[in-house]
């Protein structure tokens, strides 16, 4: 290793010149070749350095240092530790277990379509209302027709004529 004594650095552009401490002409210094120090060189600091000799024939330092400041502590890197095989297939069952739970004991409002229709082609809607009980059929076009939805289980029905639903003692639904 060689040593000199930094004579001039522009630390906006991270370059410098070295003086040698055995004579000689000023070396160029980057500051990508100090890899460790805990601070920027600077005028006046004595660097510890390899000569060699640059592609255009100039000399400048490499592998250099700051005689006397600290290195930068090592950073020691923590491996992230993989989990166990058994412990990833123990964790997928239970999400795919939780998925299934809370699809088949979801309360619906709805009826399945299936059990919607028991009718083919009847459209006439016969819906029970929540705040009065009193039944009511919806036709095509009414105002809350698109919006009721029939559940068998509840006692609503479907039916293919408004006489048919007259008949059962359903009242048309007020507009």
């Amino acid at each position: 290793m060689r040593k000199g004594v930094i004579t001039q650095w522009k630390d906006n552009r991270g370059f410098g010149f070295i003086q040698p401490s055995d004579g000689g002409k000023e070396i160029f210094l980057h500051i990508s070749e100090i890899k460790v120090a805990s601070r920027r060189p600077k005028v006046g600091d004595t660097i510890l350095y390899e000569l060699t000799t640059a592609s255009d024939g100039k000399l400048r330092a490499t592998k250099a240092s700051i005689d006397g400041v600290p290195s930068l502590p090592v950073r020691k890197y923590q491996k992230v530790k993989k989990g166990s095989l058994m412990k990833k297939l123990i964790g997928i069952t239970v999400a795919v277990g939780c998925v299934i739970f809370a699809t088949e004991f979801k309360g619906s409002r709805s009826p399945t379509p299936i059990t919607s229709f028991t009718k083919p082609g009847c459209k006439i809607k016969g819906n029970i209302s929540i705040n009065t009980g009193s039944k009511f059929y919806h036709v095509p076009g009414a105002e809350d027709y698109e919006s009721t939805v029939i559940d068998p289980t509840k006692g609503e029905k479907w039916f293919c004529k408004e006489s048919e639903a007259l008949a059962n003692g359903w009242r048309k639904a007020p507009k």
